[in-house]
């Protein structure tokens, strides 16, 4: 008799619709679970996946929210039948992020002293992971990419910002230049292509 994993988990937060209702449909086709847990980081990810899971016949044990972060548990009593996948039942709209972009080309603020400057970029990091009305996105280029690698100050404070909702891009070409692409530890590599349409494309932004 095959043993069955006691838990299978999905991470789902950060795929594109509608991934995470495909993750979803491979686990259960695969089978050898006995509980199923998948994370979503919105709300029409949340409600598709719940949707395709009573369609295939499993039920919901409970679904915990923190914040935008969505638990859904649901515990495998039996072989279940997995529907097959249509995307027009599971539209997944994921609401367009609005508000501030701050664009950070250096590593420090101002010119003059570098040391004071690099001294300000750090409070002003710190800063904006203590006020309500977080950036939903920042994007570094040029020197500014230094912020982003191990063994920076700024590291800690833009990974709350991370964890916060803010986007971290990260220019890919900068971090080539500077040597320094292996020492990513936080955001995402971007290109020239996504930054711009953020600079143009984005409500409001602001430049360090």
């Amino acid at each position: 008799m095959e043993k069955k994993d006691m838990k299978k988990l999905i991470d789902a937060r950060g795929l594109s619709c509608p991934q995470p209702v495909v993750e979803t449909m491979r686990a259960l086709k695969e089978g050898g679970f006995e509980e199923l847990e998948i994370i979503v980081d919105n709300e029409a990810a949340k409600e598709n996946v719940s949707r395709f899971l009573k369609k295939s016949e499993v039920s919901i044990s409970e679904i915990l929210a923190d914040g935008n972060i969505y638990h859904i548990i649901s515990k495998i009593k039996k072989v279940v039948k997995s529907e097959d996948f249509d995307a027009n039942e599971y539209p997944c709209p994921v609401p367009q992020k609005t508000g501030r972009t701050i664009f950070i080309a250096k590593d420090a603020i101002g010119s003059g002293s570098e040391e004071l400057g690099q001294k300000l970029m750090k409070a002003f990091l710190f800063s904006l992971t203590e006020i309500d009305n977080k950036p939903v996105r920042i994007i570094f280029m040029n020197s500014g990419v230094k912020l982003c690698i191990t063994g920076n100050d700024a590291v800690n404070n833009l990974k709350s910002l991370q964890e916060a909702g803010t986007d971290i891009l990260v220019c890919g070409t900068c971090l080539d230049y500077f040597g320094i692409s292996d020492k990513l530890e936080v955001g995402i590599v971007s290109n020239m292509y996504d930054i711009a349409e953020h600079l143009i494309g984005d409500e409001k932004v602001l430049k360090i």
